[in-house]
C-alpha cells in the first residue's frame, strides 16, 4: 500500500527480470491458451418451452464498516434481503424502444411487487454491554433473525431445522472448549454443551461462527449469513406453496430466481445437499400433477462469465455465437476449459457445493446469460446428469428477460430493492458513534 503521492520505481522489476525467474516460470507453466480462438462447443437451438407467468427473484446485500473513533477498532455491518415478484405476462406486453428494448420505468414498476428486510450485525471488537463477546453476540443475533423472519407459514429457523435434519452434530462453539460432538436442536428446544455448559443455538448448525476471528474483520461471516438468508427465503416460500393446491398451481406458473450460483460455500456448504434433497422432495409432491419445479439463478461474474465472453469474442466481439442458442457444459468441459481440477479436488466439479448446474444462453436479442438450473430429479454431480426436465421452460422464461449488456432483468429489479446504498449504509453504521453526554 503506497504512501500518499508515492510512485513506484522500476528497481524491483529490473531485479526480477535479471534473475531470469520469469522465463523459468514460463517454461514450467502448463499452457492453457495458445492465443488462438477457443474451440466453440456444440451450442444448440433453444428448444420450445413455456415461459412462466411470474418470476420470484431473491437477492441479498451487505455492507461492513468501522465505527469512527472506536478503539480498539470496532466494526459492524448491515445485511438486507429483497424479494420481488414480477408479472412477466404484463412485463412482456409493455412497449419497448426499438434499439435498446428498454421499457418505461414507471410502467416497469407496475409489473412487480417487492418486500425487503434487513438487520445490523456486530463485527470485530463489537462487544455487548452485558459482557457478551462479539462472537457470542453474532451467534445470538443471527439465531434471533432466523426465528423472526418468515415469508411462508414457518420461520426461517423452522426451515433451517428441516434442512439440517441429517446434520445436527457440530463442535462446541466456545473458543476454549474441545468438545467435538454437540447436538444442534430445533428452534423450540435448547441444548447445552455437556463439557462447558454453553447454550447451543440452531444457527450454530451453519457453523458461520467458526469464521468469526475476533482479531480480524468479520465481513466474510456477514456475507455467509446473507447467502444463508437467500437460500432460506427460497426454501421457505417453496415449502409453504407445495402444501396446498393453490400453492402448487403457483409453482407451476412461476420461475424462482436467485442471484449468483445455486450453491453454498464455506461453512454453509452443508446446505447444498440439503437443499437439493428438499427440492427433490418438493418435486415428488408435484410429479402427480405434472408440474416441473423451476429454480434457477443468474451469474454476473466469475470464471463461467469470463469463459462465455471469451468464446464469443473472436473474430468479432459478441458475435461469434449465434443468437438463440444455448450450451449445457458437462463435467469434462468444465474441468478442461473453466475450472481445472487438481489433487485437492479429485471428484467432479460442484459435487459438494452446488445444487444447480451451469447453462450458457445466447438470447434472441444477443445477450449472454450464464444461468444455474436446479435439477432435483438427478443425483449429484449434476454436470454428469442428462439434461434437466425444466430446461426448455427455463430458457423460454430467461431468454426474454435478458436486457442491456448481458444482464438478467429479474436480478436488476431485485437488486434495486435489496442493495444497501454505500454512503447511506456507511452513514448508518457511523451513527453508532456515542453522543457526547449520553
Amino acid at each position: 500500500m503506497p504512501y500518499l503521492d508515492e510512485r513506484a520505481g522500476l528497481a524491483s522489476i529490473l531485479a526480477i527480470a535479471k534473475r531470469g525467474v520469469v522465463d523459468e516460470f514460463r517454461n514450467r507453466l502448463v499452457e492453457r491458451h495458445d492465443g488462438t480462438p477457443l474451440s466453440l462447443p456444440a451450442f444448440e437451438a433453444i428448444p420450445h418451452g413455456r415461459a412462466r407467468q411470474h418470476v420470484v427473484a431473491i437477492d441479498g446485500s451487505n455492507i461492513y464498516e468501522p465505527i469512527p473513533g472506536a478503539l480498539p477498532c470496532t466494526e459492524a455491518g448491515l445485511v438486507s434481503l429483497g424479494i420481488v415478484v414480477i408479472d412477466t405476462v404484463k412485463l412482456f406486453s409493455l412497449p419497448r424502444l426499438p434499439a435498446s428494448h428498454a421499457v418505461n420505468p414507471r410502467e416497469l414498476k407496475d409489473t412487480e411487487k417487492g418486500q425487503v428486510m434487513g438487520t445490523m450485525l456486530p463485527g470485530r471488537n463489537a462487544a455487548r454491554r452485558d459482557g457478551a463477546s462479539p462472537r457470542q453476540w453474532f451467534r445470538e443475533m443471527i439465531d434471533r433473525e432466523l426465528r423472526d423472519v418468515r415469508f411462508g407459514d414457518e420461520s426461517f429457523a423452522e426451515t433451517l431445522e428441516a434442512l439440517l435434519v441429517n446434520n445436527r452434530k457440530i463442535s462446541c462453539p466456545a473458543v476454549d472448549c474441545t468438545k467435538r460432538q454437540v447436538v444442534v436442536t430445533g428452534p423450540d428446544a435448547m441444548s447445552e454443551c455437556p463439557a462447558c455448559g454453553l447454550p447451543i443455538l440452531l444457527a450454530d448448525g451453519l457453523r458461520i461462527h467458526e469464521q468469526f476471528d475476533e482479531t480480524k474483520p468479520a465481513v466474510e461471516c456477514h456475507s455467509r449469513f446473507r447467502d444463508t438468508l437467500e437460500i432460506l427465503a427460497l426454501m421457505n416460500i417453496l415449502r409453504y406453496l407445495v402444501k396446498t393446491r393453490e400453492g402448487r398451481d403457483a409453482i407451476a406458473n412461476t420461475a424462482f430466481v436467485l442471484d449468483g450460483s445455486l450453491a453454498a460455500f464455506g461453512t454453509i456448504a452443508v446446505l447444498a445437499r440439503a437443499v437439493h434433497d428438499e427440492l427433490r422432495r418438493i418435486q415428488k409432491c408435484l410429479h402427480g400433477e405434472r408440474i416441473e419445479l423451476l429454480v434457477m439463478s443468474g451469474v454476473k461474474s466469475g470464471p463461467f462469465v469470463e469463459h462465455f465472453s471469451e468464446l464469443d469474442r473472436a473474430p468479432e466481439p459478441d458475435r461469434r455465437i449465434p443468437a438463440g442458442r444455448y450450451y449445457l457444459p458437462d463435467n469434462s468441459y468444465v474441468r478442461e476449459n473453466i475450472v481445472a481440477g487438481g489433487p485437492d479436488e479429485p471428484g467432479p466439479w460442484s459435487e459438494l457445493t452446488y445444487f444447480g448446474r451451469p447453462i450458457f444462453l445466447k438470447t434472441v436479442q444477443d445477450q449472454r446469460l450464464v444461468l444455474n438450473l436446479a435439477q432435483p430429479e438427478a443425483d449429484p454431480p449434476l454436470t454428469e446428469a442428462l439434461p434437466p426436465r425444466a430446461l426448455a421452460d427455463a430458457l423460454a422464461t430467461a431468454g426474454p428477460l435478458g436486457v442491456g449488456a448481458h444482464q438478467f432483468q429479474p436480478l436488476r429489479r431485485v437488486h434495486a430493492q435489496a442493495a444497501i446504498p454505500l454512503r447511506a449504509g456507511t452513514d448508518l453504521i457511523r451513527s453508532l458513534v456515542p453522543r457526547v453526554g449520553s
